[in-house]
């Protein structure tokens, strides 16, 4: 089986689905190969599964909701809901972060900044999820933004805002694991109703619960018209794959928040998340 990842090797996606192949394959009992398409914010992996044959040889982790943001903005000519969506692999909430030597120490701080002049927010393209975050974080939170994109893929744009191209940057948490780690970078809040970081501010803390419906989905489709059967076993592979205790543990130390959902619970994530886009779809124009 070919396991497509629609972004360039180092990023979130590309993670999610490296961690997972080993306990996948135990569970199929079969091959699984990762294979990179990167390409116009992911519109090139979108049609690659779409135009694929439907019998279980390849897949697709997509991004949800930016394939639906890429949709909306014309970038896919084809209807999401036509994909065969096998399961849900997770749900990562969003972190805004400042490089480890800025001055900046709350969001607070961030607010009196954007009086004075639009705060600078790295990110990567209009197409992209992180994007619409960024826009629609940056409005929440009350602070006035200028994004400045062009960066390839998350690392990208976060060791950007570290250099100092910007002064902010919205990432998943998943993503900031690392920087966190290597002690580049302070998170100022997360997108949370519950905070996974010990003294930084939540949704909830800021009285904001609305940056909650910011989220990172991860689910897994394949063609168009692939058998009952077929989505029936992966969906189960998938959920067992992700309850194994190394995936687990792998999430646990990057800050990954694993959901597995059937092919049933993945439809609802579908609507909600064209409910959030929908709602949103003003933000979401590039500026």
């Amino acid at each position: 089986m070919t396991f497509i990842i629609p972004y360039a090797p180092g990023g979130g996606f590309d993670s999610y689905v490296r961690a997972v192949i080993p306990a996948l394959q135990k569970s199929l009992g079969a091959l699984v190969i990762p294979q990179n398409v990167d390409g116009a914010g992911g519109a090139q992996a979108a049609q690659e599964i779409h135009r694929a044959k439907p019998d279980g040889s390849i897949i697709s982790i997509v991004n949800i909701p930016g394939a639906m943001i890429l949709r909306e903005q014309g970038g896919l000519d084809f209807d999401l809901q036509k994909l065969s969506w096998i399961a849900n692999m997770g749900r990562d909430a969003y972190a805004l972060l400042v490089p480890a030597t800025s001055a900046i120490h709350s969001v607070d701080h961030l607010r009196a900044l954007g009086h004075q002049r639009p705060v600078k927010f790295t990110c990567v393209g209009a197409a992209g999820t992180a994007y619409s975050a960024t826009k629609i974080g940056a409005r929440l939170l009350g602070v006035r933004s200028q994004i400045i994109t062009g960066y390839k893929g998350t690392n990208d744009y976060i060791v950007a805002a570290v250099r100092g191209d910007g002064d902010a940057a919205i990432a998943s948490l998943a993503s900031v694991n690392s920087y966190l780690k290597a002690k580049a970078v302070r998170v100022l809040c997360t997108f949370e109703k519950t905070g996974s970081l010990p003294g930084v501010p939540d949704a909830t803390t800021l009285g904001l619960p609305d940056l909650v419906d910011i989220a990172q989905f991860r689910p897994i489709a394949g063609p168009p018209g692939m058998p009952a059967p077929i989505i029936e076993r992966l969906s189960k592979a998938f959920i067992s794959a992700l309850r194994q205790p190394s995936v687990v543990e792998w999430a646990a130390r990057n800050h990954a928040n694993l959901t597995p959902d059937d092919p049933a619970g993945t439809m609802r994530i579908l609507q909600n998340q064209a409910q959030f886009v929908t709602r949103w779809k003003n933000q979401l124009a590039v500026a």
